[in-house]
Formats: C-alpha cells, structure tokens, sequence
C-alpha cells in the first residue's frame, strides 16, 4: 500500500498556506484556543442548554452507513438535546452517532453577510478564526462531536472550500487522497440511485493498495489542512471527540476532476435535471458525469 505520513509544522503563514495544494497537519496550532481546556460533555451541555439538535446515526458506526439496504436507514438522523447525545456518545455504542455540523452550522458567510447559529452561537466564544485563514473568503463554520470507533465514509466537500480542522479534545486519524486519484476512488454516479455523488462507493479498505494515501493523526490542539476536492475520512479514536472546521473559498478557480463533476451536478441541479434510474435521461447523465471525472482527452 502507497502510504506517506501527511507532513508536518509548528507554524505557517496565511500566504504560505494559500500557496499550497497537499495537506498539512500543524501541530499545537489550536492549542490556544480555550475550548481545548474546557470541552467536556459536561461543560458543553451546560453551555447549550436544552436546544434541539439533530444528528447522524448508524447501526455500524459509518457515517453515512453505505452498507445499509435502504436510503432511509444510509441517512439516519436522530434529534434531542446536547446532554441527549453526549449520553448516547458515553454509552455501549459511541460509535452509532456524530455530529458533523451540516444539520447546524455554527456560521455562514454569503455575499458578504455573516450569520451565526443562534443555537450555538456560545460555542464560538471558546474558539477563535485561525490566523491562516483570511476572513473576507470564510465561506462555513462547523462544530463535530463523535464519541469513539465513529468512520465518516470517503468523500470530498462539495463546497469547493479549502478546510482547516481544528482537533479540540479527543484524537482522530485522517486518511486523504488527491483529488486526481476521483476516478479509482469510484464516487456514486449521477444518474444512479445514491444522492452522495461526493462520496466514494468504496469502503476505505476496498481501496486499491496502489492508491497513494496520506494519513494524518490528530491530537488535542491540532490543525489539519485538507486543501479543496481534496477526498478524506476520518477515524475517530477518542472517547469524546470535538472539532471545528473553517472553510473559505479558495483565490482562484482549481481544475481537478471533483471540480469539474461538481461543475456538472450544480448546473444539472439548477436545471431541475434529476432524471429516473436507468432512463436514457440518467443513462446521458452518467456519461457526461464520467467525462467530467477522466477529463478531455488529449
């Protein structure tokens, strides 16, 4: 198996950063942030309160359960409070459900506007936007909770964001492929039955050994880049497990083949394109999707 070590540093500039297109992992960069001292179950129940929330659930602890028989059960979602689902993260099975923030993020920026999540609006006071990030291109801000033996299966964001993750209590392993490597990584087709056309049909161990993959772990206080199209998992080690992860929108346009497909599904979306299975529409659907994966010919 094609395996190197995502590399590694203490400290990176804003511009440095911007300059780069491979992962990096920077050690101790969160590390001031006071959320790494303070995130407990506990402390974080009492800060939120009794809101809603809903979140990701599995019987296998995969997230989302591509192994289930049906749509339904693959995109499980369970809801209660904080303290609900801290108590579901300490008990027999940790792993069947996460928080991942799309259900709640904690900001979005569009058109210039910024807009906080009134739920956990409380959580950004322990956190702080990292240097490196340039504020005028933050584009989301997620929180992630997950309890130990948690899997997010293989996929890039279909944001088209660079993402800078901050481990904040509990530990995680991060497996990372470039995103010219999308063809062998088989995403779900459009046209086909699955809507996750940014996530891979492959579990991470049915990916071809001779795959290159960077693998990065993650401790309390860590950074990760994941530059953009980027595709990633991550496995969850810790007993409570919390980040926060900064997207913006890269400088310039990146042509890569997740890039190009997301192109696709954005103006077929826009067109109200979502034909039936195996129609010709679907069948017409799959193989612009597949040109858009190997790219012009030359």
């Amino acid at each position: 198996m094609t395996v190197t070590e995502v590399e590694t540093i203490d400290t990176i500039s804003r511009d440095e950063l911007a300059a780069r297109d491979r992962p990096l992992r920077i050690a101790g960069g969160a590390r001031a942030m006071a959320a790494v001292a303070r995130w407990s179950p506990g402390y974080l129940a009492d800060l939120l309160g009794d809101i809603e929330l809903a979140w990701k659930q599995s019987a296998t602890g995969k997230h989302p359960d591509f192994h289930a028989a049906t749509l339904a059960e693959m995109f499980a979602r369970g809801r209660g409070t904080p303290r609900e689902l801290f108590v579901q993260l300490a008990g027999d099975h940790p792993e069947r459900c996460v928080f991942t923030g799309d259900e709640e993020p904690l900001v979005q920026r569009r058109g210039g506007v910024t807009r906080m999540s009134p739920k956990l609006a409380a959580l950004y006071r322990d956190v702080a936007l990292p240097a490196q990030v340039p504020p005028d291109q933050l584009y989301t801000v997620w929180a992630w909770f997950s309890g130990r033996g948690a899997i997010t299966w293989l996929h890039y964001d279909n944001n088209g964001c660079h993402n800078l993750n901050a481990q904040l209590t509990g530990e995680k392993t991060c497996a990372l492929f470039s995103p010219h490597d999308l063809a062998a990584l088989q995403p779900f087709p459009l046209g086909g039955g699955n809507p996750a056309y940014n996530c891979s049909r492959l579990d991470l161990d049915e990916v071809d050994p001779g795959v290159p993959r960077q693998v990065a772990h993650l401790e309390p206080g860590d950074l990760l880049f994941i530059p953009a199209w980027w595709l990633h998992a991550f496995h969850h080690h810790g007993a409570f497990n919390s980040n926060v992860n900064w997207w913006w929108k890269p400088a310039h346009a990146i042509d890569c083949p997740p890039a190009r497909r997301q192109l696709l599904i954005d103006l077929a979306t826009t067109a109200g394109i979502a034909p039936a299975v195996a129609s010709p529409e679907a069948e017409l659907l799959a193989r612009l999707d597949a040109a858009a994966i190997t790219g012009p010919s030359s």
